[in-house]
C-alpha cells in the first residue's frame, strides 16, 4: 500500500510556486533608460458653448501608478488656440491614462500607448457626447487592433460558455482563429509594443491545445520582448510534450543563457527548477534553487526560492509528512501521531476565499462520504478572525475535524506545509507519507485521487476474500 500510494500520489503539483513566479517582477531591477516620446494637438469647444473662439487653459496630464506613488509622464497646456505640445517619459513602454481637464474639472480619460519614439497627434471637441478622443499613431492604432481582437474573443468564449457548446473542438476553433489572428498583427504593425505583446499571447494560448505550433513560433520571438518568458515558460511545457523533458530543459538554460536583463533570468532560473521537479530530478531541482538565492540574496526571488527548497527537502511526494500538535476547534488536544493508520487529508483554508467558498459544496460531499476509519480530515483555518472563522458553522455542520491557527500563515503548522496559497491541501497515507500536494482549485484532483484509493482498497479486500 505505501508504495502504491507514492507511485500514484506522484504528481508533482507545483502551481504553489509557479503562481508565486509572476508575483515577482521587478525586484531587484537595475536602472534603466526612459523611454522618450512625444504627443501633439487641439482640443475645442462648441460654439453652442463658448462662443468666445478662446481654447486656452486644457490642461493634459499622462500619468501612472508604481509602488503608490504616482510618476507623472507628460503634461502640458493649450494655448489660446487649443494647440498643445508635450514630451513624455517613462520607465517602460505601456499603456497610460491620458487626462483631459479645464477648470478643475476632469473632461475625459482614454489609454494612451507610450513607445521609444512614438509621435502621437490627438484631438477632441468638447463636450464629447459620447465621442472619444481621437488619439493617433502607429503604436495607438496597433493598441486598438490588439484590444479589438481581445475583445472579440472574449465574447465568444462567453457565447460558448452561455450556449453550453464549450465543447474540446469549438474551444480549440475559437482559441486557433484568435491565436492566427494575434499573429498576423506582425504583418500590419511589426515593430509595435502591441504585436510583441499579441505574438506572445498567440503562443500561449495555444500551449496545450496545438504544441507543435508554440513550438514553431517560439524562435520568431525576439528575445528583446517583454513577454518573452511567459512565451518560453509555455514552450517548455510543449516541448515537453512533444520532444521529452531533456529537450524542454534545454530550452529553459538556452533562453536563461540569452535574455537582456537580470529579471528575466531570474524567471527563467524559477522556472527551471519547477520543470526539474517535474522531471524527478529532484537533486538538480534543489541545485539550482539554492543557486537562485546565491545570485539573488536579499530579493523576493531568494525568498521564492527558499520556500521552493523547503518544499524539495521536507514536502515532495513519498517522504514523511512534517509532524504537529494543534488545537482543536473543541479544545481537544491532536498530535499528527494519533492520526497514523488512516489516510489523512490535510486542508487549509479561510473561510471566505472564493476558491474555498466555492469548492466547499463539492468538498463537503466528498468529505462526508469518506469512512472515518479509513481517513481523517484535518482544516485548519488561516484566517486570525475567530468571528470569521465561527460564522463557517452558523447553517452548516462540515465534515472533518477544525483548527483555528493562530497567526494565521505565520503559525507553526503553516509554516511547516509551506502553506502560501489557499487553499492549500495534503493528502497523507497511514504510515505518515505524503501521497500529494493540491493548490488552488484542486479539490477535483483530490477527489480523482481519493476515488483511486478507494478502488485500490476495495480490490485489496477483495483479494483477501
Amino acid at each position: 500500500m505505501r508504495e502504491w500510494c507514492r507511485r500514484s500520489g506522484a504528481r508533482l503539483l507545483w502551481s504553489t510556486l509557479v503562481v508565486s513566479m509572476f508575483l515577482l517582477t521587478g525586484c531587484g531591477e537595475k536602472a534603466r533608460p526612459r523611454i522618450r516620446a512625444f504627443a501633439e494637438g487641439t482640443f475645442s469647444i462648441s460654439s453652442q458653448q463658448d462662443s468666445t473662439k478662446d481654447f486656452g487653459g486644457f490642461e493634459i496630464v499622462l500619468v501612472t501608478q508604481s509602488e503608490g506613488d504616482i510618476d507623472t509622464l507628460g503634461v502640458a497646456i493649450t494655448d489660446v488656440s487649443g494647440n498643445f505640445r508635450m514630451d513624455i517619459s517613462a520607465l517602460e513602454e505601456g499603456v497610460f491614462p491620458f487626462i483631459v481637464s479645464r477648470a478643475g474639472t476632469r473632461l475625459a480619460i482614454a489609454e494612451f500607448v507610450v513607445a521609444e519614439g512614438d509621435s502621437t497627434t490627438v484631438s477632441g471637441s468638447f463636450p464629447l457626447n459620447g465621442r472619444r478622443l481621437r488619439i493617433v499613431s502607429p503604436e495607438n492604432a496597433a493598441w486598438t487592433a490588439y484590444r479589438n481582437v481581445k475583445a472579440l474573443h472574449n465574447q465568444r468564449i462567453l457565447e460558448l460558455v452561455q450556449s453550453q457548446t464549450a465543447s474540446g473542438r469549438n474551444m480549440f476553433d475559437t482559441i486557433a482563429s484568435t491565436s492566427a489572428i494575434l499573429w498576423s498583427l506582425r504583418s500590419s504593425y511589426p515593430t509595435s509594443m502591441a504585436t510583441k505583446l499579441a505574438s506572445v499571447e498567440s503562443v500561449v494560448m495555444l500551449e496545450g491545445w496545438q504544441d507543435s505550433l508554440v513550438i514553431a513560433r517560439l524562435p520568431e520571438l525576439g528575445i528583446d520582448y517583454s513577454g518573452i518568458v511567459q512565451a518560453v515558460r509555455a514552450a517548455r511545457r510543449s516541448v515537453a510534450r512533444q520532444l521529452g523533458q531533456d529537450s524542454s530543459l534545454s530550452l529553459l538554460r538556452w533562453y536563461r543563457e540569452r535574455v537582456p536583463d537580470e529579471i528575466q533570468k531570474a524567471e527563467l532560473q524559477m522556472e527551471l527548477v519547477v520543470a526539474l521537479l517535474d522531471s524527478f530530478q529532484n537533486d538538480l531541482a534543489l541545485e539550482e534553487a539554492l543557486e537562485l538565492r546565491r545570485s539573488y540574496p536579499g530579493t523576493d526571488w531568494a525568498t521564492w526560492a527558499a520556500r521552493a527548497t523547503y518544499e524539495i527537502e521536507n514536502l515532495l511526494p513519498g517522504m514523511e509528512a512534517p509532524a504537529f500538535q494543534v488545537l482543536l476547534r473543541d479544545g481537544t488536544e491532536l498530535s499528527s501521531e494519533s492520526l497514523l493508520g488512516k489516510f489523512q487529508i490535510l486542508e487549509f483554508y479561510e473561510p471566505t476565499n472564493d476558491i474555498f467558498l466555492k469548492e466547499i459544496g463539492d468538498r463537503n460531499t466528498v468529505f462526508q462520504l469518506l469512512n472515518e476509519n479509513i481517513f481523517q480530515v484535518l482544516s485548519i483555518s488561516t484566517d486570525p478572525d475567530s468571528v470569521v472563522n465561527e460564522a463557517l458553522f452558523e447553517e452548516v455542520d462540515p465534515p472533518g475535524m477544525f483548527v483555528f491557527a493562530e497567526g494565521g500563515k505565520e503559525s507553526d503548522i503553516a509554516r511547516l506545509y509551506n502553506v502560501h496559497v489557499i487553499p492549500t491541501r495534503f493528502l497523507i497515507d497511514p504510515d505518515g507519507l505524503i501521497v500529494s500536494k493540491y493548490t488552488g482549485s484542486g479539490m477535483m484532483d483530490l477527489k480523482n485521487d481519493l476515488i483511486a484509493v478507494i478502488a485500490r482498497l476495495n480490490q485489496i479486500a477483495s483479494q483477501a476474500n
